[in-house]
């Protein structure tokens, strides 16, 4: 008989992070960690930076959705949600200019979901609002697995999100594991980095392996070459033999759709 673990949720966040702005917030900068962030609410991240002056404030970290470049606010709380940070959210959003703005708490309170909620009901399409719990798990001595809930988002977001039939919104480009699903590109496929020589081979899990026999994501490897805090991922890669990036490739396919 098989035995399978019991999967328990750690409740005391500050065991696994101290300090929002010494611990969770260089944790989140992280690309693979922000991926996780990414692949929950379905928007492709690229931190650009962290701590950022806003007027006398700072804002925990400035991100942008890779290729459109529309800016994401993040703003971390590691307790329930409170008066003071969704006024700082607000303060922060305005202040930077930000389109997608994302609070991620330890746990959302009724009055304060009811407010983001009410703010993507009283604002235009092209802001859209997050609220997400941060919850980490574990099974038995195994490491710790982070995994962000969403509690609230922009209205229309799941319709845009699981339309797969539908015309596809400028505005919600899609990923290379969409690309890959779609048959626009395939796992074997040789990307170039453009104006370099450096080649790597895509995955079927939309990786990349380099040259050195390195599997990362693609931005990581951007980076890795041009030395670069951040990257338009898609506009930056080239398929091998077409000429064409993958951000041309991508707009060509949803222009027939």
């Amino acid at each position: 008989m098989v035995e399978l673990g019991r999967l328990q949720e750690i409740k005391d966040i500050r065991s696994v992070w101290q300090d929002e702005a010494r611990d969770f917030t260089p944790w989140l900068a992280l690309p693979e960690n922000l991926e996780i962030l990414a692949d929950t609410i379905g928007i492709d991240l690229s931190v650009q930076d962290t701590e950022v002056a806003v007027g006398d404030f700072r804002a925990d970290i400035i991100a942008y959705e890779t290729d459109t470049d529309r800016k994401v606010l993040i703003e971390n709380q590691l307790e329930d949600t409170n008066h003071d940070h969704l006024g700082k959210l607000i303060t922060y959003a305005s202040g930077a200019g930000a389109d997608y703005i994302i609070w991620i708490v330890k746990h959302v309170r009724d009055e304060h979901r009811a407010a983001v909620e009410w703010l993507n009901n009283h604002t235009d399409e092209q802001i859209g609002f997050f609220l997400c719990e941060i919850k980490v798990f574990q099974i038995g001595d195994s490491m710790r697995a982070p995994k962000f809930e969403i509690i609230e988002k922009p209205n229309d977001w799941v319709k845009r999100r699981s339309s797969g039939n539908a015309r596809i919104n400028r505005k919600e480009l899609p990923r290379i594991k969409e690309m890959l699903s779609w048959g626009v590109v395939h796992a074997g496929d040789i990307i170039v980095a453009r104006d370099t020589d450096e080649e790597a081979v895509l995955q079927s899990d939309g990786q990349v392996k380099t040259s050195a026999g390195e599997i990362k994501s693609i931005q990581q490897w951007l980076k890795d070459i041009y030395g670069w805090a951040s990257v338009e991922t898609y506009k930056y890669s080239e398929l091998k033999g077409s000429g064409k990036t993958l951000s041309e490739i991508r707009r060509e396919y949803m222009d027939q759709e």
